[in-house]
């Protein structure tokens, strides 16, 4: 093993893109470990995924890379450097790299049941091809949907031929596919950038969207998604804490420990809910619209009463509706609904539990705390400290 030219403080080459939030995810996260350890003497580029292996690689002369491997020669160029190496891509089969990934079964997993939870009945999964990891969510996700008692599409372009042949013939082919296809139906794409390939698919054939075709994405890319028309759902991955353990295993490396045997795999964070999975695939209009008005509204401190003055239903007729649609009543979607809020203000915020409940319709923080602890087995602060801080 090479020897480090400076003595003070390790030489890390970081072969991640800058050009997407993905990527700059992972850099906050390794940035976090850096600053509460001992410092690192970093070299990285401007570079997007897809680039070449930087041309200073091979002779550089340092103690450690984490890199993102896109092709096999970037991964031959980084192993013959001579240091410890960690990845954090999973596009390639069989990489013999330590590694920390985003956990792809439990993407699908999370994804499947956003979808089923909406009722829907039809699915399908739209790639991408030749990556290790979108191949990944796509088996998780047909299995959830399997084991769900419901069958899962699965678009293969690479067996199109005029998805070969030019971009706009490919998403011509994939319109006419999603055309197809038995409506009301739920798409997970393998990340958002497909997703934002599906929403151009349908805007080609006029399906609506989410009232046709509910689609889900991964990497929660905020300007992707809220660029999207109608903005789109995806699932968040934990980037900072997959960037934090990618650079506290490549210090103990270089400190001599020994790498793990298997890759280490981080779950996705959550479902950031947008339009475009905004809907829910029952036959019933009036309950259907029922359960819209709650998720637009339970956390204005709406009662049952008044979703059932929406409706036109009375309360009994109401509430045997979400007994055969949900397996609950109208009461136990509003508190779902406002408990999901909760979640999120105390992961992304710092706001008081008297704040928190405010904004999530509950009329106490007192009230919240309890109905929380019993419903999660943690007290709201012991969520907060679970999600917020990771282990060094």
């Amino acid at each position: 093993m090479k020897k480090s030219l400076a003595k003070s403080s390790p030489h890390v080459a970081l072969i991640i893109e800058t050009s997407k939030g993905f990527g700059r995810g992972l850099l906050r996260g390794v940035s976090r470990y850096v600053r509460t350890h001992n410092p690192w003497s970093v070299f990285i580029d401007e570079r997007g995924l897809h680039d070449a292996p930087p041309t200073w690689l091979r002779k550089w002369q340092g103690d450690g890379i984490i890199v993102r491997a896109q092709t096999p020669r970037m991964a031959e160029i980084a192993r013959e450097v001579g240091v410890p190496v960690v990845d954090t891509l999973h596009q390639l089969r069989n990489l013999d790299f330590p590694a920390v990934y985003s956990d792809d079964q439990a993407i699908a997993q999370l994804a499947a049941e956003h979808l089923l939870d909406r009722h829907f009945r039809n699915f399908a999964f739209v790639g991408v091809e030749r990556s290790n990891w979108s191949r990944q969510r796509q088996i998780a996700f047909a299995e959830a949907i399997h084991d769900a008692g419901c069958k899962c599409q699965i678009y293969s372009p690479l067996s199109r031929r005029r998805f070969r042949e030019s971009w706009e013939g490919g998403q011509d082919d994939l319109a006419e596919w999603l055309e197809e296809l038995p409506k009301p139906i739920a798409v997970m794409a393998a990340h958002d950038l497909r997703a934002l390939c599906i929403l151009d698919a349908c805007r080609r054939v006029d399906l609506a969207v989410p009232e046709q075709i509910a689609i889900i994405g991964v990497d929660n890319d905020d300007v992707l998604c809220d660029l999207a028309d109608p903005p789109l759902t995806s699932v968040a991955h934990q980037l900072d804490r997959i960037g934090h353990q990618a650079a506290s295993l490549l210090d103990r490396m270089m400190a001599g420990e020994a790498p793990p045997a298997e890759p280490l795999f981080v779950p996705p964070l959550r479902i950031v809910t947008r339009r475009s999975t905004d809907a829910v695939a029952i036959s019933d209009p009036i309950i259907a619209s029922a359960l819209r008005f709650i998720r637009e509204h339970a956390c204005d401190s709406i009662s049952v009463q008044q979703v059932v003055r929406h409706s036109g239903l009375s309360r009994r007729a109401l509430e045997r509706g979400f007994a055969k649609y949900f397996g609950s009543t109208p009461h136990e979607q509003i508190v779902e609904l406002q408990l999901g809020r909760v979640q999120q203000l105390l992961m992304e915020t710092e706001f008081t539990l008297e704040e928190i409940a405010h904004r999530a319709g509950f009329s106490s923080s007192a009230y919240l705390g309890a109905l929380f602890k019993k419903r999660m087995e943690q007290t709201p602060g012991e969520y907060r400290r679970a999600v917020q801080h990771f282990e060094s």
